[in-house]
């Protein structure tokens, strides 16, 4: 907590871990487990405008952004895509080899092919270049613009746009590039990823950066002793904040569940499913979104439904490993 991250450094996470990641202009991150960041960009210039640029090797990374002005730059980036944001909650998966998906959740992204030859190049420089101009003008024209629900798949890897000679470069190379995907596929999992992901006041911004510098020095027993107990307060205030948000979370699903017309819907956003056996023989199928007291909610494909639990018989849970649907 409270490490402070320049141009060209690297993030990298282990199995079972994550981190959160706040910027100057309020927006954050959280980068999943097994996930390498490299920031390309973290730049504010003499107007105040914020560049900042990720670069997401492997893994996954949710992002919630909060651009101050039009001009402020927020992007992901892949071998293959750049994820242009405007205000929006979204997320970037590479954890699969063969490919790279964009989701988002709210707000609006574009979604661009990345070409290597174009990297570093200035307007004027680009028209200069009869290449360059049609390599540029075919990458505006093959951009997708995602909004709330949306998501585009790309290929994780394509040679064909990590060349520096833009002579060896064709329209056809990247047209199609970016495809916009029928089924978005945002899990309740990936979902509350963004909504637990919460930002702190400058001030304590500034605490926990002042803490880690101090705790990295040389410093008594009692001075030690203090930094520890200032970071673990402010770390269990995050954590409260956390756990706020996911029982926020938690209540929306049943106060206003998702439409999730079959169970194939509910087994691709809760990633699991559960069999409900009744005491007088009938039974129901849905994911178990909470239990409050004696009753069970179980968001079916007609809705919420509330469950006593002395007439339940038996519950079979990952039913989507016994059935097809």
């Amino acid at each position: 907590m409270g490490a402070s991250l320049k141009t060209g450094d690297k993030v990298s996470t282990k199995d079972k871990s994550k981190v959160d990641i706040q910027f100057t202009d309020g927006s954050a991150v959280r980068i999943s487990e097994n996930s390498v960041i490299e920031f390309d960009a973290l730049t504010i210039n003499s107007k105040g405008n914020s560049d900042t640029r990720l670069a997401l090797v492997s893994g996954k990374v949710f992002a919630k952004v909060n651009k101050a002005s039009k001009e402020d730059q927020f992007s992901v980036v892949t071998p293959t895509a750049i994820a242009g944001v405007r205000g929006t909650s979204f997320i970037v998966d590479r954890s699969k080899t063969d490919k790279a998906v964009v989701k988002v959740l709210d707000g609006a992204v574009a979604v661009a092919p990345r070409l290597v030859v174009l990297e570093g190049l200035s307007e004027d420089e680009i028209a200069k270049n009869e290449n360059l101009k049609k390599i540029q003008q075919s990458v505006a024209s093959s951009e997708i613009v995602l909004e709330k629900n949306q998501a585009s798949v790309l290929k994780a890897d394509d040679k064909s746009l990590d060349v520096k000679d833009s002579s060896k470069i064709s329209e056809k190379n990247i047209a199609g590039v970016v495809k916009k995907l029928d089924n978005p596929g945002i899990s309740k999992k990936e979902e509350e990823e963004i909504r637990t992901i919460v930002t702190v006041d400058k001030e304590t911004t500034e605490k926990m950066v002042r803490i880690n510098e101090e705790s990295s020095g040389k410093v008594d027993e009692q001075k030690a002793a203090s930094l520890e107990a200032e970071r673990k307060k402010l770390e269990s205030e995050v954590k409260i904040r956390q756990e706020e948000e996911a029982k926020k979370f938690k209540q929306i699903l049943i106060s206003a569940p998702k439409e999730l017309k079959s169970s194939k819907d509910i087994v691709n956003y809760y990633e699991r499913i559960e069999k409900i056996i009744m005491t007088d023989g009938s039974s129901m199928i849905g994911a178990i979104v909470d239990q409050q007291g004696s009753t069970m909610i179980v968001h079916t494909e007609q809705g919420i439904k509330k469950i006593n639990q002395a007439d339940v018989q038996e519950v079979i849970y990952d039913f989507q490993t016994k059935a097809k649907f």
